[in-house]
């Protein structure tokens, strides 16, 4: 058969057929010796997947549809959910890999049921996402009504929450297909399949985006304008026509390329003929916008090569330092490898990532295999240095020389994003407590929403109500905000951090971000429940610029994860007046501009002076001072600053 699989846990029936004894998962294998049906090409994702939704929404939901690489040749990943047949309620879940060629298929598919018991993940998941909020607008196709509805539970990011529903085991199984599935050679190399044009009056310029050959591609490091571009087994090489490609690569907002487990490349769509490339955004939620449009000019590796001049290697390799920063921030580092090598990571490789050490943070690199006598490294595998603006450009051109000495050329190396050890996000929730945390508490969980803490005091939202509690330490106050504690998630991609809370008792589990199954787990303290009169006098000038200058340090933390911060009502889910904008944009460009913007504008007896924006150059003062002034807007509205809650908002691009 054309494709081939791991089929562990999988025990066959026949020839195309598999099936999982221990939660009746199906697969089947399929060769179709026809043009394949799809109603547009690989490479023409937009379309692709707007028919698509429309096709499977006559029986049921088209939940996701991607372009992947499958063994080096593009496929089809499509998930969609059907109502059970002769049931009164359940869904199948139906996960296929189609790889098109120009006159046959082969489609292996997933197929899986939900059990007896079925609507448990809606049931627990609608009341946290807000029934107003459930049923969303189709992504790829946004006016379609279809027969089942694309709701917010289906969300992958709720899949650890629930490992064993059949969305969730559906998804993982396709992880692993990307990972290790493999095509017969001779298949692979059949022409690919190209729909039949159909003929359209558009403008040239139009014409070249909507009837283009998209095809996806791993980029490398830029170099003076130049970029090498690994499409399948081969290496392209592009000039660069704008920097819309470059503001983009190694910030996490790209879309990406899975190579194996926790190992991930920023990739786009390019039509070869034309350079038109697409750079998709690796988030999306309203379905209006896959990404940026731009346009490359090809190039001979010659030329590519020619433009990269020592002194611009070690221009582009400083500014890897900014990249080691921005994953650290998402729980990630860097390696820099040759863009050829698509699967585990093997020698020669630089890893650089940011590392506490002896009571200092320090950056670092580390080399496999170790450079030798005639570079810095002085024959180590290693190098680091305590962080500084310096140290973080520095580090990179050590990569640099480790590079040059190794080979391939510097221009034919590509980032990739590696997931720290221990880096699955945390639930949040009282379920995805393990039993020995659990056994801390005399009393149930439930999870709250924290204010910013003030003068040893903090609000807690659950629902509509609100409690006051007097903290016993800085534990919670010193990582309120800073992003490494347990989130809840909203639509539009805004977060804020969560603590759990024996009510009965006072006891809090500080629940951390990060770990190694999703379980939630943390440190326990106990709070003293206080009045609203209590709380409210702990808030003296003095404390509150106090916090509000470690909510400065908060706008300062997020940007490194490429978030923005919004200063808002505790009890406002979603974003409405009165808020504030903290943020430092282009925080990793050589002018990054601190921002505080208020709705609605405060009174000109603010240093807003009526204006609705403040903003500057990104310097320790500005930002500083970002807190100080969403503290004097609150005041000018007549918020007390124990009712305002810091609320993370991820940037898209």
């Amino acid at each position: 058969m054309p494709i081939s699989f791991d089929t562990t846990g999988f025990q066959q029936q026949d020839q195309s057929n598999w099936s999982n004894p221990a939660n009746g998962d199906r697969l089947n294998l399929t060769y179709y010796d026809l043009v394949p049906d799809l109603p547009a090409g690989l490479d023409d994702l937009p379309k692709l997947r707007h028919d698509l939704a429309v096709l499977h929404g006559q029986d049921g939901c088209l939940i996701e549809a991607h372009v992947v690489q499958l063994a080096g040749t593009p496929a089809l990943l499509r998930i969609i959910k059907v109502p059970l047949p002769n049931r009164p309620a359940g869904q199948a879940f139906l996960c296929s890999f189609t790889v098109p060629k120009a006159t046959c298929s082969a489609v292996l598919q997933l197929i899986a049921v939900e059990g007896p018991v079925t609507g448990m993940r809606e049931a627990v998941l609608a009341p946290e996402v807000g029934f107003e909020r459930w049923v969303m607008p189709h992504p790829y196709a946004p006016q379609l009504q279809g027969r089942l509805p694309f709701h917010s539970g289906d969300d992958p990011r709720f899949d650890s929450r629930f490992p064993e529903h059949p969305l969730s085991r559906a998804r993982a199984w396709a992880h692993h297909v990307v990972r290790t599935g493999r095509l017969d050679p001779q298949f692979a190399a059949l022409p690919p399949f190209q729909p039949k044009p159909l003929a359209q009056d558009l403008p040239p310029e139009l014409d070249a985006i909507v009837n283009g050959q998209l095809i996806s591609g791993v980029c490398g490091i830029p170099v003076a304008g130049h970029i090498a571009v690994q499409i399948g087994e081969r290496t392209t090489y592009w000039k660069l026509l704008d920097d819309d490609l470059t503001r983009r690569l190694g910030r996490g907002n790209l879309g990406r390329s899975p190579l194996g487990e926790g190992r991930f490349r920023d990739t786009i769509m390019i039509d070869e003929r034309t350079g038109h490339a697409l750079l998709m955004d690796r988030f999306m939620t309203d379905g209006k916008s896959l990404g940026v449009q731009t346009r490359l000019e090809p190039v001979t590796r010659e030329e590519a090569l020619a433009a990269a001049t020592f002194e611009a290697l070690v221009e582009a390799y400083r500014g890897l330092g900014r990249m080691i920063e921005m994953a650290d921030g998402r729980s990630e580092y860097l390696t820099v490898e040759p863009i050829v090598n698509q699967a585990d990571l093997v020698a020669p490789y630089a890893m650089l990532g940011l590392q506490r050490h002896e009571g200092e943070d320090i950056v670092l690199v580390s080399c496999s295999p170790a450079p030798s006598e005639n570079t810095p490294f002085r024959g180590r595998p290693g190098l680091n240095a305590v962080i500084s603006p310096e140290s973080m450009k520095s580090i990179g051109q050590m990569a640099l020389h480790a590079v040059m000495e190794w080979g391939p050329h510097p221009l034919e190396m590509a980032m990739t994003f590696n997931r720290f050890p221990g880096s699955i996000e945390a639930q949040g929730t009282p379920e995805s407590v393990p039993d020995d945390v659990r056994a801390q508490f005399t009393g149930p969980l439930t999870t709250a929403v924290p204010g910013i803490a003030i003068g040893g005091h903090v609000a807690l939202q659950q629902g509509e109500q609100r409690t006051y509690w007097r903290l016993p330490d800085d534990q919670l106050p010193g990582r309120l905000g800073f992003g490494v504690l347990a989130r809840n998630h909203s639509p539009g991609h805004r977060f804020r951090d969560v603590v759990l809370i024996d009510q009965q008792s006072g006891g809090v589990l500080v629940p951390e971000r990060w770990g190694d199954d999703g379980s939630t787990r943390g440190n326990k303290i106990t709070l003293v429940r206080v009045s609203a009169e209590e709380a409210m006098a702990a808030a003296t000038p003095e404390a509150c610029l106090e916090a509000f200058g470690r909510l400065s340090r908060s706008v300062y933390a997020a940007a490194k994860r490429s978030e923005w911060i919004y200063v808002e009502k505790l009890e406002n889910e979603l974003k409405q007046d009165p808020y504030v904008l903290l943020a430092v944009q282009g925080f990793f460009d050589d002018d990054p501009v601190a921002v505080a913007s208020a709705s609605p504008a405060p009174s000109a007896s603010t240093p807003f002076n009526g204006l609705p924006t403040l903003e500057g150059p990104a310097g320790p003062d500005t930002v500083g001072g970002l807190g100080p002034l969403a503290l004097q807007a609150l005041g000018d509205w007549g918020v007390h600053p124990l009712h305002v809650v810091p609320t993370y908002h991820r940037l898209m691009r």
